[in-house]
């Protein structure tokens, strides 16, 4: 069910970095500007030949993480597989799961980092021991295949250490800080080697500097630190102060006749005075961007409509290289898709998610506020849990590269995710109080 729209589409959906995730490791280069580990772990999958086996990998990983979920806040009373396909079903029409699944972009491990976090925090002594072991592995992963992980995993840890203790039963509390903090060392540790390796420079993303300083000169602060010292400090960029004046950090980036162009012919040249210009301008403006950044969190927040980048112009943009590393076979699926064609239901299933998240909003609060009594304590965790996890998603995405609707699509489904778990939890229990009551009558 969660692959269902890729098989509609007839191809998996792609994005623009699709390109840099799918070919880099066949190509035998690192990508700048993303994390590598993605491609590297899809590389087994495909091998390639075809990109359905990740498009089927995604789907069963998600689905088997929420079975995971709806044992543990459920206190194991919903594992009837029929309640449990029901939840999927009805996130699959109501929600963008299946459009996360079903696209080869890292975007599908944003709810697995914030998922994996809570059942290791909340849920130790309800998994197995192989359990334990797969859900910290996956949460490793999860966090190393996008930079925006990092600091949206910090921040779930935080929030751990002040949930736990009035909701996590108290073997679980006196479980070790590393439980939660290893996969996060893991994963920053191995995202710094692989960029030290190739380039000598401990950094989360091998370009990432050149992004920061895009974004920034798009706000602002960077603009007013070269104009302060490029009289005295001679940057390369400083000959084109003017003409970086009213570009996006988009423009900046990937415009044809962009100054980051003419400085030099790669991120990888520009990178080394992009890196002086990004640490001076965070010790001169660092109130204006704290600002900034806080503002792009509020923007981020009511940006989630599903089908972000979903365009026949990113369909024809990545199609060429897929061609030439894949097959023309690849090429041609992806061409003649309906992405490809602009044959997506787009704007009918932003209509229905919307709902979606407005109907999860209304359970959860219902739940809450009417049951909160009855309600497993876990569950009552979860929903606390996702929706501070999401405004920390939007915080993070906020900060490093701007609002941008795909960044909150990959985890505003957990709101009806939640919301659908409550009523299955209340239904149980309301059963429960029907049997007892029956018993005691007679």
């Amino acid at each position: 069910m969660l692959s269902w729209v890729a098989l509609y589409n007839h191809a998996p959906l792609v994005f623009s970095d699709t390109i840099a995730y799918a070919t880099a490791p066949l190509r035998g280069v690192l990508p700048g500007f993303v994390s590598p580990y993605y491609g590297l772990l899809i590389l087994p999958l495909h091998q390639g030949i075809t990109l359905w086996p990740v498009v089927f990998a995604q789907g069963a990983m998600l689905g088997y993480l929420l079975y995971l979920v709806i044992r543990c806040v459920s206190d194991g009373k919903i594992e009837n597989l029929h309640k449990i396909l029901v939840v999927i079903a009805g996130l699959s029409l109501f929600s963008s799961l299946p459009w996360i699944t079903g696209e080869i972009l890292p975007d599908v491990f944003t709810p697995v980092v914030l998922l994996g976090i809570f059942l290791q925090a909340f849920c130790i002594d309800q998994l197995k021991y192989g359990e334990r072991w797969y859900i910290a592995t996956l949460t490793t992963i999860g966090i190393a295949v996008h930079i925006s992980h990092v600091p949206t995993a910090l921040g779930l840890i935080v929030l751990v250490l002040v949930l736990q203790r009035k909701f996590a039963p108290a073997q679980v509390r006196l479980s070790r800080l590393a439980i939660l903090v290893l996969p996060l060392v893991i994963a920053v540790g191995s995202m710094l080697s692989v960029n030290w390796y190739n380039s000598r420079v401990l950094s989360l993303s091998k370009n990432g500097n050149v992004f920061l300083l895009a974004k920034w000169a798009d706000e602002g602060p960077a603009l007013s630190y070269l104009e302060q010292s490029c009289p005295t400090v001679k940057y390369e960029l400083c000959a084109y102060l003017g003409d970086m004046r009213g570009l996006t950090h988009d423009d900046l980036k990937w415009g044809e006749d962009s100054p980051f162009t003419k400085v030099g012919s790669s991120f990888d040249e520009l990178e080394p005075e992009a890196r002086r210009i990004v640490w001076e301008t965070l010790k001169t403006y660092p109130v204006k961007i704290l600002y900034r950044s806080l503002k792009d969190a509020g923007r981020q927040i009511l940006r989630f409509q599903t089908g972000d980048g979903l365009t026949p112009g990113y369909a024809r943009l990545v199609s060429p290289t897929l061609g030439e590393v894949f097959s023309p076979a690849v090429e041609r699926s992806v061409l003649e898709s309906k992405q490809g064609q602009g044959g997506l239901p787009i704007a009918e299933f932003r209509f229905l998610h919307t709902v979606g998240v407005i109907i999860g909003l209304v359970l959860c609060l219902w739940s809450f506020i009417a049951w909160r009594g009855a309600l497993p304590t876990r569950l009552i965790a979860l929903q606390i849990f996702v929706l501070a996890g999401i405004v920390l998603n939007a915080i993070a995405t906020g900060a490093l590269s701007g609002p941008y609707d795909r960044y909150l699509a990959r985890v505003i489904w957990l709101i009806l995710f939640v919301g659908l778990v409550s009523v299955c939890c209340i239904t149980r229990i309301h059963r429960d109080k029907q049997v007892f009551k029956r018993l005691r009558a007679r």
